[in-house]
């Protein structure tokens, strides 16, 4: 984290929400579910907006990660393609998305390559087609690796080594003795798998009982800038209903918001380890997703593996023997 002493902060995360739509209602999904109460309408960004959100990436100071998912499938935003081009005009900036995969044809394997977006996160839960279909309605594996299999072999024929690409899986109880399979499928193929600890929808909490670390400031509030599809700044990725409105970027620059007395509220209440009167935060354990609990060298079939678990997922990664 940086020194909590600068003047200024800026993020180096940027999740630029191009649509909250999606083309799954996968059963546990904190936006989508069916369980799920949305407080915020469905929509799409408009070109002003991100053309305006890009403007201001441009100008910051430090080198910058844009995201373009939120709470929706960003593969169905007609203008992705011309935003991903525009993006990568900006010297240092890295520009990836999380998506389903679903929509990932033969064209989308092409334009990733052919601009070299730097990251793909996948997320797929399980190796099995008839859980993974149950979990996430609308979905089909098959076409889903399908798809990714083609990126993987299109970048294997190119000698690309853009996108990387990253698979999450949740821990469903239903599905996590499929956790090794998972890995060993898709690691060979990845800068990291992770499965990641499985929430009710609404839950925001990593553990049942005592915290297994002390507290400590969550690390979102001082590298996370998340722009809703209408230019709104929610407090984090957490924030899924943009409950806690930090202004809009349409409206006032990303370091005026990300500096203003509204987030240095929040700042100095977790500084303060004082977070029970903020609604979002108190029944959030996010604060401790990353930090390491446990880690070991392990082998998967032929693979060294470096393994590590934390709060909020378990990772692997390969290492060299």
């Amino acid at each position: 984290m940086e020194d909590r002493q600068q003047s200024l902060y800026y993020p180096n995360e940027i999740i630029l929400e191009v649509t909250n739509h999606c083309n799954l209602n996968c059963r546990h999904c904190h936006f989508h579910g069916q369980e799920a109460v949305k407080k915020r309408p469905l929509g799409a960004m408009k070109k002003e907006t991100w053309l305006r959100a890009l403007e201001a990436i441009g100008t910051l100071p430090k080198p910058v990660t844009l995201l373009t998912h939120g709470a929706g499938e960003p593969l169905l935003y007609p203008q992705l393609e011309a935003l991903l081009t525009e993006a990568k005009k900006i010297e240092g900036l890295n520009v990836g998305f999380m998506t389903n995969a679903m929509l990932l044809n033969d064209r989308w394997a092409d334009f990733l390559i052919d601009h070299q977006i730097d990251l793909i996160a996948f997320s797929i839960d399980g190796t099995e087609k008839a859980t993974h279909d149950y979990f996430r309605r609308g979905a089909d594996l098959e076409k889903i690796e399908r798809h990714v299999l083609n990126l993987i072999n299109e970048k294997e024929k190119r000698n690309s080594f853009l996108p990387r690409l990253t698979f999450n899986m949740v821990a469903y109880p239903e599905i996590i003795d499929q956790s090794e399979a998972y890995v060993q499928k898709w690691l060979p193929h990845a800068s990291a798998v992770s499965i990641a600890t499985f929430r009710p929808i609404g839950s925001r909490r990593l553990w049942q009982d005592a915290p297994p670390v002390d507290f400590r400031p969550c690390p979102l509030l001082y590298h996370q800038f998340v722009i809703g599809f209408d230019g709104t700044v929610g407090l984090c990725c957490e924030d899924i209903n943009s409950t806690v409105n930090l202004g809009s970027i349409l409206h006032r620059p990303i370091e005026e918001i990300y500096n203003s007395d509204a987030i240095k509220r929040y700042r100095h209440k977790h500084e303060t380890n004082d977070i029970d009167g903020l609604p979002l935060c108190r029944d959030c354990d996010v604060w401790a997703g990353d930090i390491p609990l446990a880690s070991e060298r392990l082998r998967l079939g032929e693979m060294s593996v470096q393994r590590t678990e934390t709060p909020a997922f378990t990772s692997y990664k390969k290492s060299e023997d």
